[in-house]
């Protein structure tokens, strides 16, 4: 992993493999990594600001290198930055700099680290410890790019991208205060949460392989390798302090164990049972209730087996409520293994098809989620909270541009859209949307009646005249949730 200290780092464009110089930073073939990096395709080269979550050492500022570097400012600076390890009485100095004078000590005007990553990118790890009064200044960055230095009262103009990253539970620190809610909100555009080692480890072997090859690189030496055994032991364990303590733990072997090239289990057991908290052994394999009974007429072996497979994806069907990509997660296997062998149950038994499977009782895997633009940010304020306590997940935002970034992210998981109807001679992006989507169930703002005509292209839409209040949003959501209407209305779209 990376040292968390305050630094400024530049890129390559291309990695000496011939992969994109960014997937360097990633580790892993898992689904969750896979998925990760996909993500990063999407939005490494749009404006959007990133907010990314996980337990302590899950490679939050890895990400965060590694969007950078597959953006557009990969040839520009990336300052990244640790809020915990910022004084107090020095946060608003160190982000957005000072004039000269501006304090006892303040002999020479000094950059700010937002300065230092103009046209470039700054991380803000652990941004739930910044202070209340740091909050209020940083929200004016992220809304206008703009402030002023401590002492002065120049407008600075800058042009950064923005990532944060943070460990707690921001939503419960805006509960209690400790959090600014609008702050929250601007920083949450798109959300990444990383997944702990212990949900992905078949990723253990090629991160054990990296880091040996970085422990060799850095020590001029024969990189060490590991045997089959101490694979496996290090594959189970749990890992509570994730990729920087299985890191620490292959450093701390390779130091202990002199000259062997070869490491083995024993090597890693004084660290693995202090830190990772090894507190059962395996269960015995004779205590295990068989599954199959093999008797003396014998069993039909290929039967058995696929009677299992067919019981394991059925059952993952049944978990994703008939997704096959996220059953196919669930199972560990690529979507097009599960296809095939669906394909061949089906086959061999047409009467009891697989697919597809509807279980009333399954949970939702996700909250749906809704696009909402509108310029106006209390009126904005108050349609995500209702949207919110209606059960939507609420994307929003103020301009038409960041609104198709992220629509092209989140599309499959974006139920309903949440716009203004007034005329504009720009380019309708809004258009563009209902285009990708035109059965979209939208509600829209306004504040002139009788500007639209009606029209039967399937989406289901809902007008609300300006003023509205929560209760009008609630009314309108009950009855899109209803079913669509016989006439919708056909809506010329604009936003700020």
């Amino acid at each position: 992993m990376l040292n968390k200290a305050n630094e400024t780092l530049r890129f390559p464009d291309q990695g000496e493999t011939g992969e994109p110089a960014w997937r360097r930073f990633l580790v892993g073939q898992s689904p969750a990594v896979l998925q990760l990096c996909e993500i990063i395709k999407l939005i490494a080269r749009k404006r959007v600001t990133v907010l990314i979550s996980g337990e302590t050492g899950t490679g939050k500022e890895v990400i965060a290198r590694a969007i950078h570097a597959a953006s557009d400012r990969a040839s520009a600076p990336l300052v990244a930055v640790n809020c915990t390890a910022l004084p107090a009485s020095l946060v608003e100095s160190e982000l957005f700099g000072h004039a000269k004078g501006a304090f006892t000590g303040a002999h020479l005007s000094r950059l700010g680290r937002f300065e230092q990553a103009n046209r470039g990118t700054i991380f803000l790890d652990e941004i739930g410890d910044l202070p209340l009064e740091a909050q209020a200044k940083l929200l004016r960055v992220l809304q206008e790019q703009e402030f002023e230095r401590v002492g002065s009262s120049e407008t600075v103009r800058v042009d950064v991208r923005v990532i944060a990253a943070s460990n707690v539970d921001l939503e419960k620190a805006v509960a209690e205060r400790k959090f600014r809610e609008d702050l929250y909100y601007r920083l949450n555009v798109v959300p990444i949460h990383l997944s702990p080692l212990r949900e992905r480890r078949c990723d253990v072997p090629l991160l054990l392989q990296h880091f040996l090859q970085k422990i060799a690189s850095a020590e001029c030496s024969i990189p060490r390798q590991l045997s089959e055994e101490a694979i496996e032991y290090l594959t189970g364990q749990e890992w509570p302090g994730n990729i920087r303590q299985l890191e620490h733990t292959v450093q701390m072997a390779c130091a202990l164990s002199g000259d062997r090239l070869v490491l083995r289990p024993n090597d890693f057991v004084a660290r693995g049972r202090a830190a990772a908290q090894v507190t059962a052994a395996p269960v015995p394999v004779q205590v295990v209730r068989p599954m199959v009974t093999v008797g003396q007429e014998g069993i039909d072996f290929d039967q058995v087996v696929e009677n299992f497979e067919r019981s394991l994806v059925t059952q993952a069907l049944a978990v994703s409520g008939g997704n096959k990509a996220r059953a196919a997660d669930l199972l560990r296997i690529k979507r097009t293994t599960l296809l095939a062998k669906m394909k061949v149950f089906d086959d061999r038994n047409a009467d009891t098809p697989i697919a597809p499977v509807r279980l009333k009782a399954v949970t939702p895997i996700s909250k749906p989620a809704a696009l909402l633009i509108e310029e106006d940010g209390p009126v904005r304020k108050l349609l995500a909270r209702t949207l919110e306590r209606e059960g939507y997940r609420v994307l929003e935002t103020s301009n038409c541009e960041t609104a198709v970034d992220l629509f092209d992210c989140w599309k499959s998981q974006i139920k309903l859209l949440v716009t203004s109807s007034e005329a504009s001679n720009k380019e309708d992006s809004i258009s563009r949307i209902r285009k990708a989507n035109p059965a979209l169930a939208a509600i829209v703002l306004t504040d002139q009646d009788g500007i639209y005509s009606a029209s039967t292209n399937g989406a289901r839409t809902e007008v609300l005249l300006r003023p509205f209040s929560s209760e009008d949003l609630s009314t309108a959501l009950n009855r899109l949730n209803g079913g669509a209407t016989d006439e919708v209305p056909e809506l010329q779209f604009a936003c700020a």
